[in-house]
C-alpha cells in the first residue's frame, strides 16, 4: 500500500500521467498512438481548411496561392480519411509525389552546381541556395 501511495505521489509530482508512463514501459499499444496522430493530423487540416476559406473570401492572398494550399490540404485530409477508415488511398502508377520531388530536388542540385562551375553564381549565392535544397532534401527523406 505503502508503495502504491509512493509511485503515485511520484507521478503526480513529475506531473506524469499514465498515458506517458505506459508509451514508455512500451506497454501502448502503437496502432492507438498512430490512430490519434492521425485523427490529430485530419482535424489540423480540416481548421487549415476552414481558416484558407476564411482568407480566401477576404481576397488577402493570390488566387493560385489559394488553390494550391487548398489542393495540398485536401490531399492531406482524403489520406487522413482513408487511413481511418482502414482503406489507403491507392498510389497512382509510376512516381509517387515525394520521390517525384526528391527527382525534381537533385535536378536542382545538379544545376546549382553547374551555374556555379561556369561562374554564373558567386559561392555566396550557392550556399545560400544549397541550404535551402538541402532542407527540402531532408524533409521529403523524413518518414511520414
Amino acid at each position: 500500500m505503502i508503495a502504491t501511495a509512493v509511485i503515485v505521489i511520484s507521478l503526480i509530482v513529475r506531473g506524469l500521467t499514465l498515458e506517458p508512463l505506459v508509451r514508455r514501459a512500451g506497454i501502448a499499444r502503437p496502432d492507438a498512438s498512430r490512430h490519434e496522430q492521425t485523427i490529430a493530423r485530419l482535424r489540423l487540416a480540416e481548421a487549415a481548411l476552414a481558416r484558407l476559406d476564411e482568407l480566401a473570401a477576404g481576397d488577402c492572398a493570390a488566387d493560385d496561392v489559394i488553390d494550391r494550399a487548398r489542393a495540398s490540404l485536401q490531399v492531406r485530409i482524403g489520406n487522413s480519411r482513408a487511413r481511418i477508415d482502414g482503406s489507403r488511398a491507392p498510389e497512382p502508377d509510376g512516381l509517387t509525389d515525394r520521390e517525384l520531388r526528391r527527382d525534381l530536388n537533385a535536378a536542382e542540385h545538379a544545376e546549382l552546381g553547374r551555374l556555379y562551375d561556369d561562374g554564373t553564381i558567386s559561392q555566396a549565392t550557392r550556399q545560400q541556395l544549397q541550404r535551402s535544397l538541402d532542407l527540402e532534401a531532408t524533409r521529403l527523406s523524413e518518414p511520414r
